[in-house]
């Protein structure tokens, strides 16, 4: 939806007064931003160009079309999100700077918000989760190993001890760290929930783990099942829902990395990890997280994490946690270090776009720049934090 504006209202909403019509931008943005604290540039249709705040600009929105006008004029991060996509309104520049304004603008849209908390009301969590994983990783493999690093395909933070380091060092301390948190040693028999692409499974095979992977992305198993071929690995790869995976074993670890983020029922995780592991086993988990459950902007609802997502929030989790015999061994917040993957991810994925443009098109080239440079900036300015833990099923616990 967009405000009730008609195209004929357009020329007398520009402003400010005084100046030509088509040199000025729409007077309600051009008011709520006249002393903005970051400088940028403004290119209306007709190719004029309005800055505001003081300073060299540190980025540059381009509106396109009479459609970009509106959403602008809006001030809704939802509107002005979708114009985005379809190419109404372009962004260069600095890309962290233009987030910094979201805090001015309103998103709220009572009908996405519903839907989310209807699916499994109506379909089942199970159902909801298959959809909303098929929506954001059943996409070819080329897609996201196109920004994730070549040789630690890895959907996750690394661990950065600086920031120029390569994201690779990052990943490999990262892997380095869960293994020996794990106690694993050759010949142990993981669970990963969620293997992505595999650079874990690559990781720990070299060190004679065993590994099972379980997913309900079709083209994580697709990539991953001829990866393990290719390199001669033995992986068990089974396409399941978590809550419906039941094996005849337990497992002496489980490395849930970045995943729970789409497992807000924590009880039911921590339930269904006891009986997936053995006494005395540890778990790997980490995620990015927030301090309201299932706190999401529209656009991440409508275009990234359909369904009912939310990011990790730590007091429930550690509430539910506490009612179980496990024990947290580690609790670590890593919020920089997710701030510079997801820099760095951002990075990668613009020096991709020709590729990516060509070969997936424009709409989701737009709709996973916007994510990952937004994220980018939530764990910049502190929104969001990023937590690793370690936690341990005693010996003496079935």
């Amino acid at each position: 939806m967009t405000d009730a504006l008609h195209q004929d209202d357009d020329d007398a909403l520009l402003a400010p007064p005084g100046e030509p019509a088509k040199t000025s931008l729409l007077s309600r943005f051009a008011r709520h931003y006249a002393d903005v604290a970051t400088p940028f540039e403004v290119v209306l249709p007709d190719g004029s160009r309005q800055r505001f705040g003081k300073g060299a600009a540190t980025f540059r929105l381009t509106i396109n079309n009479r459609n970009g006008l509106r959403a602008v004029s809006s001030l809704d991060e939802g509107h002005i999100a979708d114009a985005y996509l379809a190419g109404d309104l372009d962004l260069d520049g600095d890309m962290l700077k233009p987030f910094e304004l979201r805090g001015s603008m309103k998103d709220f849209h009572l009908l996405t918000e519903l839907w989310r908390y209807l699916q499994p009301l109506l379909f089942g969590q199970v159902h909801t989760n298959k959809k909303a994983i098929s929506s954001h990783y059943d996409i070819d493999s080329e897609f996201f190993l196109a920004f994730l690093d070549p040789k630690t395909p890895a959907y996750t933070q690394g661990v950065y001890e600086s920031a120029d380091e390569t994201l690779d060092v990052a990943t490999t301390r990262k892997f380095d760290y869960a293994f020996e948190k794990l106690k694993l040693k050759p010949g142990d028999h993981i669970l990963e929930v969620g293997p992505g692409w595999g650079a874990w499974f690559e990781y720990a095979s070299a060190r004679g783990i065993r590994c099972t992977g379980i997913s309900i992305s079709k083209e994580s198993i697709r990539y991953l099942t001829e990866r393990g071929k290719a390199l001669g690995h033995d992986w068990e790869l089974v396409e399941s829902d978590l809550f419906d995976y039941a094996p005849k074993i337990k497992y002496d670890a489980i490395v849930i990395m970045g995943v729970i983020e789409h497992l807000p029922d924590y009880q039911r995780v921590l339930t269904k990890f006891l009986a997936l592991l053995k006494p005395g086993g540890r778990i790997f988990l980490d995620g990015s997280a927030c301090t309201k459950k299932y706190e999401l902007s529209s656009f991440m609802v409508k275009y990234i994490y359909p369904g009912n997502h939310s990011f990790l929030v730590l007091d429930d989790f550690l509430n539910r946690l506490a009612r179980t015999p496990f024990q947290v061994e580690e609790i670590f917040n890593d919020r920089v270090s997710y701030f510079l993957t997801f820099v760095q991810w951002a990075k990668n994925f613009d020096a991709h776009k020709v590729f990516l443009v060509e070969k997936f098109g424009d709409f989701n080239f737009r709709r996973f720049r916007l994510y990952l440079w937004g994220a980018a900036y939530e764990f910049q300015s502190r929104s969001l934090d990023c937590y690793r833990m370690v936690i341990h099923k005693p010996q003496d616990v079935a």
